[in-house]
């Protein structure tokens, strides 16, 4: 009898099974499937919840370099932030050493937001690696790390998301 799709996919024999590319990808989409999900819960979605994240967590930080950071045009981070702004979790002033400059901040309700919904995030991702022993999990995050700030960090234009 031959292997279900998912007996074949899992014992490698998928034609992809060896794509790092494929493989990655698959990855992320299921794991940022899982956390959307987790985000709307919040009232957010998970690229509004990467961005409230990563502006309650840090100082203040011009628009540019949030995007650049986050591989965000200045289109779609100007939408997600204009929705955060909205609903009282960000504010933008002008940078007091550049009137052209916005900087980004979160608002107290939007960091207290962004822990409740990182404490949930995390959990998927724990449901991710579950499989995996601690020292795997420590391993595949170092890798994936070095992968992402490596040789190809800046080959990819910002052009969209990597959200």
């Amino acid at each position: 009898m031959a292997p279900s799709t998912s007996a074949a996919q899992t014992s490698g024999e998928h034609p992809f099974a060896t794509d790092l590319n494929w493989l990655l990808h698959r990855v992320a989409a299921g794991l940022g499937s899982a956390q959307d999900e987790v985000a709307r819960r919040h009232g957010l979605g998970v690229r509004d919840y990467v961005v409230l994240r990563t502006v309650a967590e840090g100082t203040p930080t011009s628009q540019l370099a949030l995007g650049k950071d986050l591989g965000l045009d200045k289109t779609t981070l100007t939408a997600v932030l204009d929705r955060l702004e909205g609903a009282g979790l960000v504010v933008r002033r002008p940078s007091a050493s550049d009137r052209r400059t916005r900087v980004c901040e979160a608002t107290e309700s939007g960091r207290d937001l962004a822990d409740r919904a990182a404490k949930e995030i995390a959990l998927t991702e724990r449901e991710l690696l579950a499989a995996l022993k601690p020292q795997e999990r420590r391993l595949l995050v170092t890798l994936l790390r070095d992968l992402a700030f490596g040789p190809f960090a800046d080959a990819a234009p910002v052009t969209g998301s990597c959200i």
